[in-house]
């Protein structure tokens, strides 16, 4: 006979491991099905983490999963100019952080299936019936963690197909650092998307960039460290690594009969830079609750699940808004950008009402035009991208 859990999570990553973790501690007999080998393998994204995600989650993040504690945040603008936001975080070694989360899912009793890709669902009972390469199981609930890829949405029809963009990077070394992420507004080189150089420990650093328009990616990223001085630094391990991201905001349908999306499976991803890891480990903690609950009660149908979007609407910003502003200034050109950059103040992390209207009457005067395009909901996008929204 099939091996019976309550909730089967498909993917190890942050939202999978952080849900695992969860339902675990709540009681319940949870699996998590990884299509690789190792937890954390291959790593997709930028490794950034705040400190106050770390905190609103409870966790204290052990000394082998952080490469570097970061002073905040840099944006640079084509002409050089930047302007900067002081919150405090982590640059991690995003595998170990991931294997961190996923012994705590373990010394709760959380059991992992690893090199077991899910290939089928099927309603069964009231429950699920799950097809792996490994195996068919059961289960009361899934939650589907499976980032960009979405297995059990897609294999359900539960969504149409999102927009994405596709992120890449190299790791450099020796690249000096003095303690900010510097995200980069150049369309030239990441049209709708941006440029990173994330410093880690060691003098490495992680050095890339999104953009919706693959194919030409790489030939970007190599312009870019050119064009920045970067070109005769050193790749460390990898020769170049990424992913796809959900770009069009939260998916119509984030829970149905038995299911719970959490993550990028969802389309949770910070508005302007992508970020998903403070998002992914809090939904998951959502679905876990939500779904330890309703086995609980006895009830897993959408009705007894709808908490579960009640909860991340509660939490997380309007992303229909946000995904609107992130358009207009992804829509700014370069010498927009670069207007933009010498009418803002450089230090944003704590603006006052007076210092907005100060900026309103900046552009007003000497950079009307940009009201029209969009300027004042392309703020909004960036300023949402802070740690306090949930923006990394």
């Amino acid at each position: 006979m099939a091996e019976h859990f309550d909730i089967a999570i498909i993917g190890a990553g942050p939202a999978g491991t952080f849900a695992a973790y969860t339902a675990a501690k709540e009681g319940t007999r949870a699996v998590v099905f990884e299509e690789h080998e190792k937890i954390g393998e291959p790593v997709h994204c930028g490794e950034c983490l705040s400190e106050l995600a770390a905190k609103r989650l409870g966790i204290e993040l052990p000394q082998e999963a952080i490469s570097l504690q970061v002073k905040g945040v840099r944006l640079v603008f084509p002409n050089r100019l930047s302007s900067f936001i002081e919150e405090r975080g982590f640059t991690l070694e995003k595998e170990k952080f991931e294997q961190f989360l996923g012994r705590l899912g373990a010394e709760q009793g959380a059991t992992y299936k690893m090199r077991h890709r899910v290939s089928g669902i099927a309603r069964e009972n009231g429950g699920w019936k799950i097809a792996t390469t490994q195996g068919e199981y059961s289960a009361k609930i899934i939650i589907d963690a499976s980032g960009a890829a979405a297995v059990a949405s897609k294999l359900l029809k539960l969504n149409p197909e999102p927009a994405k963009v596709v992120g890449l990077q190299y790791e450099l070394a020796p690249i000096e650092s003095d303690g900010f992420i510097d995200f980069f507004l150049w369309p030239r080189l990441a049209p709708n998307g941006y440029l990173w150089v994330i410093p880690k420990s060691n003098g490495r650093a992680n050095v890339g960039l999104v953009t919706n328009e693959q194919p030409k990616i790489r030939a970007y990223l190599d312009a870019f460290v050119q064009e920045y001085g970067l070109q005769d630094k050193k790749k460390v391990g990898k020769i170049a690594f990424g992913g796809y991201i959900p770009a069009s905001g939260a998916l119509p349908n984030t829970y149905s009969d038995g299911i719970l999306l959490c993550g990028d499976a969802a389309g949770f991803a910070s508005p302007v830079f992508e970020g998903g890891t403070s998002l992914a480990m809090t939904s998951g903690k959502f679905a876990a609750e939500v779904a330890a609950e309703a086995i609980a009660k006895g009830d897993t149908s959408k009705s007894a699940l709808a908490k579960y979007e009640r909860l991340w609407r509660a939490e997380f910003p309007d992303y229909n808004t946000l995904v609107a502003g992130k358009k207009r200034l992804y829509g700014f050109s370069e010498q927009e950008l670069n207007k933009i950059a010498k009418l803002i103040p450089r230090n944003l992390s704590s603006l006052s009402l007076l210092d907005r209207l100060k900026v309103g009457a900046n552009i007003l005067c000497f950079a009307p035009s940009l009201f029209a395009k969009g300027f004042v909901p392309a703020m909004e996008a960036l300023g949402k991208s802070r740690a306090q929204y949930y923006g990394w």
